[in-house]
This record gives C-alpha cells, sequence and structure tokens, in this order.
C-alpha cells in the first residue's frame, strides 16, 4: 500500500491510496465517504487489479480544495488528473469504476478521454423527472440540522429519508471507524445534492468506451430511474441488475460485487 497525489486543474492535491497488482482500477466513492468505503472488498479486488482509491475533494487525502463556487465539473477534472496519472504508470488506457455521486463524477470525466478503456458505474446518483435526488424539502432539513451543527442526525437523515437504508443497517454502519469520517464531510451533502439534481445524462451520447451500469434490485425508485436514464443515454452501456441488493451491494453482497467487477473489467 502506498499514498500518491496529483494536481488537478483547479490547483486542489486529489490523493489516493494504492495498493495491489494487475490492471489499474481507478475507484471513486459516493455521497460523504472517502477512499475507505471499499474495505469490504479492496483486500480481493486488489489481487486482480492495481487500486486507486481516490478521496474526493473536501475529505481525507484530499481535504484542502482551492477557492471558488463548487463545481461538478471540478470532480471530473480531479478524476481526469488521477486517470492521467494512472495512465502514464500503466502506459496503457486504464479502467475506472464510480459509486452514487462518484458516479456522476466518472461519468463526466469518461467523456472524449482516451485514458479510459472501459467504465463501470453503480447507480450514479441523478434527478429525473419528477425524482430529485434531494428534494426541496429535504435540503431544507439537512441544511437547518447542518447549521444547528447536528451531523450525526443530519446523516442519518440522509441514509434513512433520501437513500432508503434500512435504519438497522445505519446502526451498524455507526459502529466502524469510517463514521466519523462521514460526519466530517456531512457539510458536502448541500453542494452535491443541488449538483446531483441539476446534471443531466445528455452528454453521454459522446461515450466511446465500453460502459456498465449496476443496478440494485430493490434500490429506491429515483435511483433505479437515474441508472435507466443513464443506460439509455449511453449508447455503448450494458446494464445488470443486482438480485436482492440497494444501493450498497459491496457492503450486502460483497461478492456478488467484486464478481460482477471482475466479469466486466
Amino acid at each position: 500500500m502506498s499514498l500518491h497525489e496529483c494536481t488537478s486543474a483547479d490547483g486542489t492535491r486529489i490523493g489516493w491510496e494504492q495498493k495491489g497488482r494487475g490492471p489499474m482500477l481507478v475507484m471513486v466513492h459516493g455521497a460523504t465517504a472517502d477512499r475507505s468505503r471499499w474495505v469490504a472488498v479492496e483486500r480481493q479486488l486488489a489481487e486482480h487489479y492495481t487500486l486507486l482509491m481516490m478521496d474526493r475533494r473536501g475529505r481525507g487525502l484530499s481535504r484542502s480544495e482551492a477557492s471558488g463556487a463548487y463545481r461538478i465539473a471540478a470532480e471530473a477534472d480531479d478524476v481526469r488528473a488521477v486517470v492521467a496519472e494512472a495512465r502514464r504508470a500503466q502506459g496503457a488506457p486504464v479502467l475506472l469504476f464510480g459509486h452514487s455521486y462518484g458516479g456522476l463524477c466518472v461519468l463526466d470525466a469518461a467523456v472524449d478521454n482516451p485514458d479510459i478503456a472501459r467504465l463501470l458505474v453503480y447507480e450514479p446518483a441523478f434527478a429525473t423527472p419528477g425524482l430529485d435526488v434531494i428534494g426541496p424539502e429535504s435540503l431544507a432539513e439537512l441544511a437547518a440540522l447542518i447549521a444547528a451543527g447536528e451531523h450525526e442526525r443530519a446523516l442519518e437523515y440522509f441514509f434513512v429519508r433520501v437513500i432508503g437504508v434500512p435504519e438497522a443497517m445505519v446502526a451498524m454502519m455507526k459502529t466502524v471507524p469510517s463514521w466519523q469520517q462521514r460526519l466530517d464531510a456531512v457539510p458536502t451533502l448541500l453542494r452535491e445534492g443541488t449538483s446531483a439534481n441539476a446534471w443531466r445524462p445528455d452528454r453521454l451520447a459522446g461515450l466511446a468506451m465500453p460502459l456498465r451500469i449496476l443496478v440494485g434490485e430493490v434500490s429506491p425508485p429515483w435511483l433505479r430511474a437515474a441508472a435507466l436514464a443513464a443506460h439509455a443515454a449511453a449508447p455503448a452501456s450494458s446494464l445488470v441488475e443486482l438480485p436482492g441488493q440497494a444501493h450498497g451491494a459491496m457492503d450486502s453482497a460483497p461478492q456478488m460485487f467484486i464478481d460482477e467487477v471482475r466479469r466486466f473489467l
């Protein structure tokens, strides 16, 4: 295992943890998470791939951000910067995976990008007609909780009310060390929720590399609708449903998740 960093287009330093052997696979986590998101699957994946598990801006190894208004385009630049480093090290196009909001970042980063060989996303989190990622009332509730310093209540609200995570699973999540990191990242929920509501899949028509989209059989309707919309917009895409799973199969069914990753990549 080793730690690395590079500079994104706006000057933000983006860090990642690298481990394993084999083709290079850049992994991009979703909302409130960091590179520890992959703890349940990274050991087995690292037997087949060189994993570059990046921290998205605002947390972990990428905590310090350049000044200026937040833009999801800047997060796509971050992914492009890490992918370019991986391409230089490998001498060939690399593999790229994104989960949830990280799925939006990698989709944006992949358009017209010859450094990427294959692209895999698990339920990219964006709005479709009538189905917001975080609706106006929920955004207002989250904003109020965050302003009051109630980060744990805000995080519980996000998982249970927005993503549909069972309360029993949230209780389990509180017992692992990564819960504190998620609490630290809670303020990023507002900017990411707003950006996800505004994101549209139209530009996916320009994706040239093979794209596989994973979707949970029992995921919330808005996540399933987004996965189907991304599939419809990307001509070179395929879609695979994970039986019995929701938004976190890497935790609830790690072997199923690993098998699907390996099958496509």
